[in-house]
């Protein structure tokens, strides 16, 4: 039984199984936690010890630079702990979960840009593919705005490649790592000249917070500006955008939860949190062990690497009842906490790491679907279901809709 499963949870990294749900179920029940030679780590599917995992910083700390998707970004947040880490999140939080901001500026820009993105909608004379101009542009011009790097936005294959090398290559393919790494010289080689000219004249934007803001006496060194740019520049318009897929996706094959969203609004932000739930766009996390632990009924060495499938986490039974049904209410009496890391949700991860983005990727989300409702009465496939795709990154690749005019 356990050759067999470790079997097809090769399979699974391949990135082309359309539910690895089933897999995930029982890894849970019968291999909670195994060795696999084909990421060289340990795996840990269920809810409990994916929580404990991410949430033990000091037995299992972040990965240090130069290894996994660190090769490609630098050092970022998503290495450092400690003090360190706490100061240099912290520049980040100050724009990214100020709430003042999220409720002012950053809304009012969100909003003026879903609006914006919507005309191309809205404009279709039939069937339009909603992900290559509405949910992959969105994030786009948000991570733009929010860091006044519109110019290095429009180069699309820089954060493609970067994402595709780092988070998503899981085997360790040599040539995707090398499209990453070349990709990450040519924005680093952009960002030189603009990182001097924000430096000496600041703006009013994320950018300029990274090259000057300081936190109790830490600023961020040259390198670690380019690394944190690589990084947010990626992960923000990447996962967003897999999201929102997602999320519409879901809704034209659930329509009567389409119809529950319609009849009470409300419940936006649970049908957020259960989408994220339901089919995280990233379904991985991954850490070291500080030393030797037992996970899983399963003994594990010291500076091994652990990866959290956090899809599997997301359709833990003992956690959520009825998994593998999409509920937009599912998360109504607790919508708020779950884009904290006080909520059950592992989409965002866990911890003391957990994603500084969240409250923008929400609010995102958010407009988008407010938009969509306020302009379209129904949704429909223009061809068949897509199918999802990917392993560590999930989404379809296209969404082709007929929107039906309010």
């Amino acid at each position: 039984m356990s050759g067999d499963l470790v079997d097809e949870f090769h399979k699974l990294i391949q990135g082309d199984a359309e539910d690895p749900y089933p897999t995930f179920s029982n890894l849970r029940k019968y291999l909670p936690a195994f060795y696999s030679d084909r990421i060289d780590g340990w795996v840990v599917s269920r809810w409990s010890d994916v929580t404990t995992v991410l949430e033990d910083k000091d037995l299992f700390p972040p990965m240090e630079a130069g290894s996994g998707s660190s090769g490609i970004y630098g050092r970022t947040i998503l290495h450092m702990t400690g003090e360190e880490h706490r100061k240099k999140s912290a520049i980040l939080a100050k724009r990214l979960r100020n709430p003042k901001r999220l409720s002012g500026d950053i809304n009012t820009m969100i909003k003026s840009i879903v609006a914006s993105c919507g005309n191309q909608l809205v404009e279709s004379p039939d069937a339009i593919d909603i992900k290559k101009v509405f949910t992959s542009i969105i994030p786009l011009d948000v991570i733009g705005e929010l860091m006044a790097m519109n110019e290095a936005t429009a180069y699309a294959d820089w954060y493609h490649n970067i994402v595709a090398a780092s988070v998503s290559n899981v085997t360790g393919d040599p040539q995707i790592h090398q499209r990453g790494v070349e990709a990450r010289s040519e924005l680093f080689e952009w960002l030189t000249p603009e990182i001097t000219k924000k430096r000496e004249c600041p703006t009013e934007d994320l950018f300029s917070d990274l090259c000057t803001l300081e936190f109790e006496s830490e600023k961020l060194t040259g390198d670690e500006i380019k690394s944190f740019c690589a990084f947010l520049l990626s992960a923000g318009i990447e996962t967003t955008d897999r999201a929102l897929v997602n999320l519409f996706r879901e809704l034209t094959l659930c329509p009567s939860e389409w119809r529950k969203l319609q009849n009470n609004q409300e419940l936006i932000p649970s049908a957020i949190a259960e989408i994220l739930r339901f089919r995280a766009p990233v379904q991985g996390a991954v850490r070291k062990t500080s030393q030797k632990t037992t996970l899983g009924k399963v003994t594990i060495p010291q500076d091994a690497k652990i990866m959290c499938l956090l899809g599997s986490a997301n359709h833990d039974q003992d956690v959520f009842p009825q998994p593998e049904e999409f509920k937009v209410d599912r998360f109504s009496s607790n919508q708020r906490a779950q884009f904290t890391p006080a909520g059950d949700n592992r989409s965002f991860g866990g911890g003391s790491h957990y994603c500084t983005g969240s409250l923008v990727a929400k609010l995102e989300m958010e407009e988008a679907l407010k938009y969509v409702m306020k302009t379209f009465s129904t949704l429909e496939f223009a061809d068949d279901v897509p199918q999802m795709k990917g392993f560590y990154l999930r989404s379809p690749d296209s969404l082709r809709l007929k929107l039906s005019v309010t």
